[in-house]
């Protein structure tokens, strides 16, 4: 009975050490799902930033010929 107890804690012990020296899938799960996270976030990024220019050069543009438009109706 006592070689039986021994024999398991030996067992779960090299077991307990040997879980550290281990790779651990979910580490490397999660390391993986944040650089996705982070270059989803830079092309969000740089898509906001090319649409707003787009829209900086487009709006004056329209601007300028509704306002123009608007001064010779009025005329």
């Amino acid at each position: 009975m006592i070689i039986a107890i021994v024999t398991i804690l030996i067992i779960g012990l090299v077991l307990f050490i040997l879980s550290y020296f281990m790779n651990d899938r979910l580490e490397e799960l999660e390391s993986q799902v944040e650089q996705l996270s982070i270059t989803s976030m830079q092309d969000t990024y740089q898509m906001k930033k090319k649409i707003k220019i787009l829209e900086e050069e487009l709006l004056p543009g329209n601007i300028n010929q509704s306002s123009s438009s608007e001064f010779k109706e009025q005329s």
